[in-house]
């Protein structure tokens, strides 16, 4: 026996050498299908193809394992990637063929232990929840209460939209943009596309785009005193019922001495520019014409903003006056109703609220005593609240956190009294009238009240930290009705308004609360996600309602501001979208019910929306593309005539803008307006000289009298279909995770 033993140790015994696994490149459905894949968990194709929750790096589907997971792109032993809706992942990348197998399994569970302590606790559900819930329920994994944000673009030109901004709807609707792709191809909306950008590109080299309009005084700017009286009492009938800018019988009498003396110099003619330029495009009007740019309205209102953009880099910081902040806030107005700057529109608001804050309009007036006249200090207390509340609505619609509530301000709420009860040598104010008594300002005393919990509710559905429990959810539900059902109930005909924005502002936010856990379609039969749908149904039903009421009175300026009936169109459409897919009877009626009726309020707001400034289309396509694949999903008989009428809507309106194409005025595009008395300003590129060249412009601009059915001026950009597929190649954030 020993001899043989011998024998056989001497024996040379050939081990099959053991070959390197070579890392996967490619999630399992692009390597079945011999597919280009970018790596990404999920990647953009899974995404595409409505099948992200099935991308996976490994040998059966639906599993990731540590050996053949994507490589990481930078160095080092452990690579952790956070995913949406996913745990947490953490594998240790092989170092060499012939590592002991067992330190490596050793070593993965020390770092599963370790990844396990550091991950947040989930939030625990109501006992009701946990009773009803089933064995089956249990076992799916918890899912953030935060949407998917939206990560876009590449080294340093990336940007970013949090949960609460509208475009994350498209962002979890991923069965929505591959309908559209296959909707676009050879359609009428793509034809009409491409009609439309040569007549951009033939705009482009006309050379507009480099040309610079000069003026002598902003006076010249202003169209004839009838058309601006008109304009002028549009706007405080309209904004400045809600947002507060002017003290109105001081700028009336202001107003009559800047016409009846033309020599009289005041930063009032900037001042009338901002306000013409914000309330033009949301004017009553039936002769809209278009242009590259957009509407010929909207041309004009960019020129007057662009007039006021001039003026303001003029005034001394040192030397401030009261017109300077109030053509800073008309600016902002006018910026989102004619769509220019819509993706800097954040970054615009933000600018000027740091300029508030570093002017210490976030301080009470009362801190400077004597220093402050009773009617300034009132005065500074309106335009803070009101930046205020443009600051937190921007940064709802953008998806981050609110700069109020991290902001230590004690300027208290503006009074609720008429403005004929304040003048400029008033001694002492005069005691806050009731809020169930309407007045010139009772929007923006009742906005300051709720403006803490806006911000509060902003910051706190952007967290990137984690999502709110149910329980955390419904305690600011009762705030916010608790905060509805103090709204007065005023009977003032001049009421509507405010109220109706009043009432928007709050509403919002039960949609904004809700939609996370609505979404998590794996979590259908739990009790709270069923509230979660009805109270976003019930919501965002009723935010469209709200906003065809006042469309209803011929007031277009919230329409044109506002964002949260696009949200909540989309809403109503993903919502009704899976109810049909569900087993949920009681859910499918009433998201029908609500869908049906909705749905046509929602494209008669997207059109005022898009047609008035020219611009903005891709949200009508958008909402029409949702609409026509709910409706294939309630009759798949009739898909092909479905999907046409999608893009059929979208054509109609711009066969609307083709057929009203003006190009009388081609020439006199411009996209700066300077001061020809302004030092060391270069305006010899293409120049347009106002003040030296008025024989040569139309008889409707060169004697000031600018007509609102005409077109004179105008600023070439992009059109409004060129970027309908803006979310290819999106990185999601996986916010609360």
């Amino acid at each position: 026996m020993e001899d043989n033993l011998d024998d056989s140790s001497n024996v040379d015994i050939k081990v099959p050498r053991k070959r390197k696994r070579r890392a996967v490149l490619s999630c399992n459905d692009c390597r079945r299908r011999k597919l280009k894949c970018d790596r990404e968990l999920p990647c953009n194709r899974c995404i595409q193809g409505s099948v992200a929750d099935k991308c996976a790096y490994g040998l059966e589907e639906g599993s990731v394992h540590s050996s053949e997971a994507p490589p990481s792109k930078t160095k080092g032993r452990v690579h952790q990637e956070r995913l949406p809706g996913e745990n947490l992942i953490a594998f240790k990348a092989t170092e060499t063929p012939h590592q002991n197998r067992i330190e490596q399994l050793q070593d993965r569970i020390a770092s599963l232990e370790a990844l396990l302590k550091s991950r947040p606790a989930a939030p625990k559900e109501s006992a009701a929840g946990e009773s009803n819930s089933t064995e089956e329920e249990k076992e799916v994994p918890y899912v953030s209460s935060n949407l998917v944000g939206l990560f876009k673009g590449r080294d340093y030109r990336t940007f970013s939209y949090g949960p609460t901004s509208p475009v994350t709807i498209v962002v979890n609707f991923p069965e929505l943009r591959p309908f559209m792709k296959s909707i676009y191809p050879d359609s009428t909306l793509e034809r009409l596309t491409s009609d439309i950008k040569v007549l951009e590109d033939r705009a482009r080299k006309g050379g507009a785009t480099s040309r610079v309009l000069s003026v002598r005084s902003l006076r010249e700017l202003l169209p004839d005193r009838i058309t601006v009286d008109v304009l002028v009492n549009r706007y405080i009938e309209s904004f400045e019922t809600t947002y507060r800018i002017l003290h109105i019988p001081t700028f009336w009498a202001e107003y009559q001495r800047f016409w009846d003396q033309p020599e009289y110099k005041s930063g009032l003619e900037a001042v009338l520019l901002g306000i013409l330029a914000c309330v033009l495009c949301t004017s009553t009007h039936d002769s809209t014409k278009y242009d590259p740019n957009g509407s010929t309205f909207r041309s004009k209102a960019i020129i007057w903003i662009k007039a006021c953009e001039a003026w303001l880099k003029r005034q001394s910081n040192k030397h401030r006056t009261l017109a300077v902040l109030q053509v800073r806030l008309l600016r902002l107005l006018a910026l989102k109703t004619t769509c220019l700057k819509t993706k800097e529109f954040y970054q615009e608001v933000q600018a000027h609220f740091g300029f508030m804050k570093g002017i210490g309009m976030h301080r009470d007036p009362a801190a400077i005593g004597v220093r402050c006249t009773p009617f300034e200090g009132e005065i500074r207390r309106r335009l803070w609240w009101t930046s205020v509340d443009l600051e937190i609505q921007s940064s709802v619609d953008r998806g981050i956190s609110s700069a109020l509530s991290g902001l230590d301000h004690d300027c208290a709420a503006p009074r609720n009294i008429d403005d004929a009860q304040l003048f400029v040598d008033i001694q002492d104010l005069p005691p806050s009238k009731p809020m169930s008594v309407y007045t010139d300002s009772s929007f923006i005393t009742l906005s300051a009240q709720t403006a803490a919990l806006r911000a509060r509710l902003c910051t706190s559905t952007n967290s990137i930290r984690g999502g709110m429990g149910f329980e955390e959810i419904l305690q600011y539900e009762q705030e916010l009705q608790t905060a509805l059902d103090r709204l007065p109930k005023w009977t003032d005909a001049r009421a509507l308004h405010a109220w109706t924005h009043l009432d928007l502002q709050l509403r919002q936010f039960f949609v904004i609360l809700h939609t996370p856990r609505a979404f998590q379609t794996q979590q259908r039969a739990q009790p709270n996600h069923r509230y979660s749908l009805l109270t976003c149904l019930e919501s965002s039903s009723t935010l469209i309602e709200r906003h065809n009421n006042l469309l209803d009175s011929g007031n277009f300026s919230l329409c044109c501001i506002r964002s949260d009936y696009y949200r909540a169109a989309l809403v109503i459409c993903h919502i009704a979208y899976h109810a049909s897919r569900a087993s949920d009877n009681f859910i499918l009626r009433v998201a029908r019910s609500l869908f049906d009726e909705a749905m046509e309020r929602s494209l008669r707001l997207q059109e005022e929306r898009s047609m008035r400034p020219g611009r903005g289309n891709h949200q009508f396509w958008y909402v029409s593309a949702a609409i026509s694949l709910v409706r294939t999903q309630f009759d798949p008989s009739r898909a092909d005539i479905l999907k046409r009428q999608a893009g059929d809507r979208v054509a109609k309106l711009l066969y609307k803008i083709l057929a009203l194409q003006d190009d009388s005025s081609e020439e006199y595009l411009a996209n700066e307006v300077v001061l020809v008395d302004e030092p060391n300003v270069i305006t010899t590129r293409g120049n347009l000289d106002l003040a030296t060249s008025s024989a040569t412009l139309p008889d409707t601009f060169a004697d000031g009298g600018m007509r609102l059915d005409g077109f004179d001026l105008g600023n070439t950009s992009e059109w409004m279909l060129d970027d309908f597929w803006f979310l290819n190649d999106f990185q999601p954030l996986p916010f609360g995770n």
